[in-house]
């Protein structure tokens, strides 16, 4: 697997270093301490699966605000996705969910100046063990840490932008115990 970006490295080593529980594949959401990465947390987003229409932007870090030029936590990240693509969103997000795998994408994000930025996201499912307070099943939930790839020159940020739309350009899926399903972008 190829991971262009050395922070999502970094994040890949501590997600397989957090402890599972028996019988699961992958880590429980309590396990997860920020505390743990603090050089990490700028460039991490924490995803809550609702609905297959509604994937709600629970966590955004300060570096994802600027580059996005605001804060989209409790957001649903398929507003910012193409319309003929939402249902491959989606379905990406679940697959992690319900295999469970990871996946490492190279994505453009378009802003609203017309400027493009590439970043390589990297994300990974937590068995959501923190129980709803209406007894409900936990909704699923992904991790990503994402991280440009190429510097970009701060002064080219202009304040009054905005991210406007998502474009997969490649997508990797990361075997983490149950076998790399097919994704078919």
């Amino acid at each position: 697997m190829k991971i262009r970006n050395a922070r999502n490295r970094q994040f890949y080593d501590y997600w397989q270093g957090l402890k599972k529980s028996d019988g699961f594949d992958m880590p429980n959401r309590s396990s997860f301490r920020p505390e743990d990465i603090p050089s990490l947390l700028p460039n991490i987003i924490v995803y809550e699966l609702i609905s297959r229409d509604d994937i709600k932007i629970r966590l955004q870090g300060t570096a994802i605000n600027e580059r996005f030029g605001h804060d989209m936590t409790g957001g649903n990240y398929l507003d910012y996705v193409e319309d003929d693509r939402k249902r491959i969103a989606s379905d990406a997000f679940w697959l992690m969910a319900q295999q469970p795998c990871g996946i490492c994408a190279v994505l453009e994000h378009a802003l609203s100046s017309g400027r493009n930025v590439t970043v390589e996201s990297i994300g990974f499912p937590l068995r959501n063990d923190i129980p709803n307070l209406d007894g409900r099943e936990a909704n699923p939930i992904i991790i990503y840490q994402s991280n440009e790839i190429d510097d970009l020159n701060p002064l080219e940020f202009q304040s009054d932008e905005r991210l406007k739309l998502i474009l997969v350009v490649e997508r990797q899926i990361i075997d983490i115990g149950k076998g790399a399903p097919v994704f078919i972008d």
